[in-house]
This record gives structure tokens, sequence and C-alpha cells, in this order.
């Protein structure tokens, strides 16, 4: 049955080439009458394929539509009756292999995450760590010590917009746009005093071209 749109395509114009035949070879009432009702089983057919056609194609539409928003779904037609059914079920086994995938990779991506996070709370630099995607800017101990701080994490908004981070807002502004930019600024953060620092922004470009993260290096 994978092949039932070739074949009755093939049919159509067999019955085609009938009516041509009856036309040309067999005349009169008896060719009409047959050529009439040739037409009206072809037209019937090429109505009951291009509708059949047009419910296949918005199934695999709308799939395809669910995937791009990044959510994979798994309907598999119940039998698998001609070629479009086959195409569906092909797509939903990858759309099921993707979503597997998205699952490893997720939990790979929080292992990672942990792995950083311990890198950067042991290490003797001083870091501030921004994170676009939570939209907060972490201290790392070090870095808690040169603003005399206990809190660690604090909302990426607050210290943007405050009025005495302008010059270190447009800082960063330009460090998530990609730019490896050192500087020597004053940066204040809440229930602490602004303090004037030398740093260094390494920002964190995915493959899809995205800055989640950029880390910035401390130096007085």
């Amino acid at each position: 049955m994978r092949h039932l749109y070739r074949n009755l395509l093939l049919f159509v114009v067999f019955l085609c080439f009938l009516n041509i035949f009856s036309f040309l070879f067999i005349g009169g009432k008896i060719g009409a009458a047959g050529g009439v009702f040739v037409d009206v089983l072809i037209i019937t057919i090429c109505t009951a394929i291009a509708l059949k056609l047009a419910g296949k194609i918005k199934k695999i539409s709308n799939q395809l539509q669910v995937a791009s928003t990044g959510s994979f779904t798994t309907d598999f037609p119940e039998k698998i009756k001609d070629e479009l059914d086959f195409i569906q079920m092909k797509l939903s086994n990858l759309f099921k292999n993707l979503k597997e995938y998205d699952s490893i990779r997720a939990k790979d991506v929080t292992k990672s995450a942990k792995a950083l996070d311990r890198v950067i709370t042991n290490i003797t630099q001083p870091i501030i760590k921004i994170d676009t995607e939570e939209k907060t800017a972490t201290l790392n101990p070090p870095a808690q010590e040169i603003w005399n701080v206990e809190t660690k994490e604090f909302p990426l908004d607050i210290v943007m917009k405050h009025a005495q981070n302008v010059e270190f807002s447009k800082f960063l502004k330009k460090a998530l746009e990609g730019a490896k930019d050192s500087a020597k600024t004053e940066i204040y953060f809440p229930s602490a005093s602004k303090k004037e620092v030398e740093i260094k922004a390494l920002p964190v470009k995915t493959i899809e071209g995205k800055i989640p993260l950029v880390f910035l290096f401390i130096n007085q």
C-alpha cells in the first residue's frame, strides 16, 4: 500500500487514454456515453485523492509547526496505508529521537553548569558571572570579599539599571554583544559600597551565536 497514490495516478492516466480511445475509435452515442462515464470517474478519483492528500499534508504540517516551537510530538499513524503515512511515521520517529536527545542534553548541561559553578566558587580569582538566561549577576567568594557582601547573587536588571553603574552597564552591554574588552570602572552592588576595579570580559557564545554567559575577571 506504500505506493497507493502512484498507482491511483497511473490508473487515472489509463482512464484518460481509455477516454481518448472511445472518442477516436468507437464514436457515436456509445462512445460519447463511455467518455462521459470515464470523465466522471476521473473527476471523482482526482477529487478523492486531493481531499485525502490535503488531510494528510495538514497533519504533517501541524507536526512540523509544533516541532518548530521546540515541542516534538510522536503522533504515529495507526496503520501505514500510503506514502504520506510512511512519511508521517518517519517524522514521528525523528521527533521522538530529538525529544530523547534533548532530555539527555539537558542532563549534560545541568551537570556542566554545576561543575562550572564549583570551579568558579573555588578559584582564587575574583569573578562575576553574568547569566542572561537566569538574568543574574553572581559573585564568587573572592569577589564577595571585594564588595564585602554576604549575598552572592543579584538580579541583573537591578545591577545594570542602577544610577551608579552607568559606565559599567555600557561595558556590560558590549560584552553581551560579544566584545572581549577590558576597562577600569566603578561597580556598585546593593547593600555594598561602590568599588573601582579593572575588569576583563569573557563572553561565552553558543553554536547558535547566542551569549548566555559572560565572565568578568576582576582586578583591584
